[in-house]
């Protein structure tokens, strides 16, 4: 996967159902709290369903080491560049290996995160598409 749409900012994103294709269904609000040239960092809230509310945070460096994403029990490390949107890598336990591309639409007010994930039954993909909602509210 190949990503050259710019770096998408800071601020608030929902999960627009309609338009995301999901490996398991679920709301989900994301908050990029900073993406700087070096490092991103952000806060989603996923709901289940069942209405059940789920905390995932992540951060670290654009062509740095694997981090913890914390809540998801996923190891994942940025291998693009700050300018190219976000690609990340990572690993989802007990489902394989995965990549993820998440590229800014021109109008900035969509972003679309295309992932493939390789599992034992062999590859699976999905889209996460996200409308933007505003700006960092600590900004």
């Amino acid at each position: 996967m190949t990503n050259h749409s710019g770096p998408i900012p800071p601020g608030i994103w929902r999960l627009n159902i309609e338009r995301s294709k999901l490996l398991s269904p679920k709301a989900m609000t994301l908050w990029i709290v900073e993406n700087y040239e070096d490092r991103l960092c952000w806060v989603a809230v996923e709901t289940t369903p069942e209405c059940s509310a789920h905390i995932v945070s992540w951060q670290g460096q654009y062509g740095g080491p694997p981090a913890e994403c914390v809540g998801a029990g996923i190891s994942a490390r940025l291998t693009s560049s700050f300018d190219e949107g976000i690609r990340t890598e990572g690993e989802f336990p007990g489902i394989g290996s995965f990549v993820e591309c998440c590229t800014l639409e021109p109008d900035g007010k969509r972003m679309i995160c295309r992932g493939e994930v390789k599992t034992p039954a062999g590859m699976q993909t999905y889209i996460e598409d996200f409308d933007w909602l505003g700006a960092s509210p600590h900004r």
